[in-house]
C-alpha cells in the first residue's frame, strides 16, 4: 500500500508542480501532463458488471453463483437467498495479503425467472495507522446485498458474482 501511495504521491507533484501560480499571482508557463493508456484497455464508463448475470436462470430460493474474472482468486461459502437478501461468504485465497476493495454484484429474479434488476455490496478498507501486524490477515469476507425496495415482495431468486477484488 505504501508503495501505491508514494507512486501516487509522485505522480500528483509531477502533475500539480505544472500547475502552480508564481508568487505575483501570474500563471506560470505549464508544461505537458503525463498521460497514461494501456492498449486494449477502454476507458471505464460506469459501474463493473458481469457478462451472463442477466442470463441466469437460478432456482427458486436459491443464490446462483456467475462466474467473472476473479473467480480463481477466492472459495465461496454458504450462498443463499432469503427473499430479502443475497448473502455469502467469500474465502479469498490467493494473497495473504489485506483485501482492499472488494464489490458482489447480484441480481434479483421474479417467480416467472425475469430479471428484476441488481444490487450491490462493496468493501472498501481505510488504512489505518500504522500498527504491528500479527498472525495472517483475515481473508473471510461475508457479503449481503440487499433487494432494492423496487422488487421487494416481487424477488424469489438471485445471481451474483465479484466485480472487483483488489488486494495488495
Amino acid at each position: 500500500m505504501k508503495k501505491l501511495a508514494t507512486t501516487v504521491l509522485v505522480l500528483a507533484l509531477a502533475t500539480g508542480a505544472t500547475a502552480c501560480s508564481s508568487a505575483d499571482g501570474a500563471p506560470e508557463e505549464t508544461t505537458p501532463t503525463v498521460q497514461t493508456s494501456f492498449p486494449g484497455l477502454p476507458a471505464p464508463s460506469g459501474e463493473p458488471d458481469l457478462a451472463g448475470l442477466r442470463e441466469a436462470h437460478p432456482a427458486h430460493g436459491t443464490l446462483a453463483w456467475v462466474a467473472g474474472r476473479f473467480d480463481d482468486r477466492f472459495a465461496t461459502h454458504h450462498l443463499r437467498f432469503d427473499g430479502r437478501a443475497a448473502s455469502g461468504e467469500l474465502d479469498v485465497t490467493s494473497d495473504v495479503s489485506e483485501i482492499l476493495e472488494l464489490q458482489v454484484l447480484a441480481a434479483f429474479y421474479d417467480a416467472k425467472g425475469a430479471y428484476l434488476g441488481e444490487g450491490r455490496w462493496t468493501e472498501h478498507t481505510v488504512e489505518e495507522e500504522e500498527a504491528p501486524h500479527s498472525g495472517s490477515p483475515d481473508e473471510r469476507v461475508r457479503f449481503t446485498v440487499r433487494v432494492p425496495a423496487a422488487y421487494a415482495g416481487k424477488a424469489v431468486a438471485a445471481a451474483a458474482g465479484v466485480t472487483v477484488l483488489v488486494n495488495e
